[in-house]
Order: structure tokens, then sequence, then C-alpha cells
């Protein structure tokens, strides 16, 4: 009775049996992975704006900041009472722009991103402090940290932005100002030196005390007041 019984010889991958689990992957599935790699990654650096090198081929991030720029006994830093970092970035209109570039006049430098909700609670602040000062010379540079173009721009429109938006689309410049969290800006004096640094939203209202006695304004008010005073020495 066993000789009547065959132990079946398993399938060598030569035999010319077709294995079908193996060919499906390779026909089908493969190349949907491939796709949908593909996809993926154009999806990806749409959305980072694609902005990593400027039109003379220098690569956007930090940048040493000009000695004719470097004021004496001043270090660079991201401190109080130093000079900004400078920074060469695109921007949302398809331009560049540097820091240094805006020397001579007070800079309010904001970093934010669609995704923060203080920030989106702030911005209108923003918005309204460049219409109001702008003939007084100030400029709000606000950065978007690592969204790029796609996602900043319907940001920029629903708040009316109408100051440079650099993208920093690495998360260097970030970096190199040593960034906390989001929103966090700088106030720079029309010497490129940091006058006060301001981690997290800034308020609307707060009672300050001066000569005059108490009066309302907001942080970044206050703030604002400081780098316009502030002339050449």
């Amino acid at each position: 009775m066993t000789d009547n019984l065959r132990v079946s010889e398993p399938l060598e991958p030569g035999s010319g049996i077709s294995m079908r689990p193996r060919g499906v992957f390779r026909r089908v599935v493969l190349p949907l992975v491939v796709i949908g790699a593909i996809a993926a990654a154009i999806w990806w650096l749409e959305s980072r704006g694609g902005d990593e090198l400027s039109p003379t081929g220098e690569r956007y991030g930090p940048v040493e900041l000009p000695a004719a720029l470097r004021t004496a006994g001043l270090d660079v830093g991201t401190e109080e009472g130093r000079l900004a970092p400078d920074f060469l970035l695109g921007t949302l209109d398809g331009g560049e722009m540097s820091l240094s570039a805006l020397r001579g006049q007070p800079v309010v430098l904001n970093f934010w991103a669609s995704w923060c909700a203080p920030c989106r609670k702030e911005m209108p602040q923003f918005v309204a402090a460049y219409e109001r000062f702008r003939k007084d010379g100030l400029v709000v540079v606000a950065v978007n940290m690592q969204e790029g173009k796609s996602i900043a721009r319907p940001f920029a429109d629903e708040f009316g932005m109408k100051f440079p938006i650099p993208i920093d689309v690495d998360g260097e410049v970030g970096d190199e100002y040593r960034l906390l969290g989001l929103p966090m800006t700088y106030f720079i004096d029309r010497e490129g030196v940091i006058r006060s640094v301001f981690t997290g939203p800034l308020q609307e209202r707060r009672t300050d005390t001066d000569v005059r006695g108490a009066i309302e304004q907001s942080d970044l008010e206050q703030r604002i007041a400081q780098i316009l005073g502030a002339g050449p020495r």
C-alpha cells in the first residue's frame, strides 16, 4: 500500500511553474510603489517651494555678514545687543532677500508656520503695524519655516501680508537663530543690532507706565517704538 503513495517534490523556481504571488508583486505592486514614491517626491518638492539656490547659484540659508556692516566691538549672535546673523533666502513672490540689505531700516523679524495657532492669532498685529509704521522705514520680515510656497501663499493671502516672506526651506536660518519654538520674533534696529527677542505670541494689549503715567500699548508697539527710536550713534 505504501508503494502507491507518492511524495510531492517541492517546486523549483526554474521548473516552468509560475510563482503567482511573486509575479503579481513584480508586475503590479512594485510599479505602483515606484509611482507612489515618485508622486510623493514631486509633492514634497513642490510643497517646499524648491528654492534652495539663488539664480546666481548661491545656496540659500545663513551667510556671512559683510565686513563693511560689522560694527566695531559687536559680535554676531542672536542675543540682545549683538548683530543679527545675516541670511539669504528666496521669497514667496519669486525674488530673494538678504537681511543685511535692510541695514539702515528697523526690522521686525518674525518666524512662523501655518500650522502654528499662536502665529495665526498674532499675524494681524504685524500686518497692522507694517501699515502704520512703514512710512517711518519699518520693515516686517516674516520667515516661513519649512512649508514652502504652496502652503505659505494661502496664509499670506488670507492675512494680506504685503511685506517680505522668505521661505526657510531647510530650517537652517531657524537653526542659526536658535528658535525655541514658534512664533519667535527679533526686533532689530537700524544698525542691525538686536534690541529685543520675544518668544511666543505677542500680547495685543498691556499696560505700561512711563513719564505720562499709565498707557496701553501692545508688546509689538512697545518694541517697535524701541527700534524706531534707535538711530546712528
